[in-house]
């Protein structure tokens, strides 16, 4: 049941990015390059086990604010490049998908 639900989240991430490169899929109604970018952050996370329409910096704000080492040293490095990065993309309806929960 567990590879099924892999399998469906990767064919998820793999359609979006898909419907992204060709113009279609616009999250946020934001432009081609960001959409591309999200699609394929979104396709990272689901290959990392977690939800395809939620974004690795989402899971680990989530999983800093459980205190969960790996989220806690991944926001550290991403407030180089934008203080509270982390905390600001937290997608709170997305996550439910997630094969390895990491913010629940």
């Amino acid at each position: 049941m567990i590879v099924a639900a892999y399998i469906a989240n990767l064919a998820i991430a793999v359609w979006n990015l898909q419907l992204a490169a060709l113009g279609i899929y616009r999250p946020n109604g934001d432009g081609y390059v960001h959409s591309c970018f999200y699609s394929l952050d979104c396709l990272g996370n689901a290959v990392a086990g977690g939800d395809p329409r939620e974004t690795i910096s989402s899971r680990a704000g989530k999983a800093m604010q459980n205190g969960r080492a790996w989220g806690c040293v991944l926001c550290r490095f991403l407030n180089i490049f934008q203080k509270d990065h982390c905390l600001k993309s937290i997608e709170v309806d997305e996550g439910q998908r997630a094969i390895i929960p990491d913010g629940d």
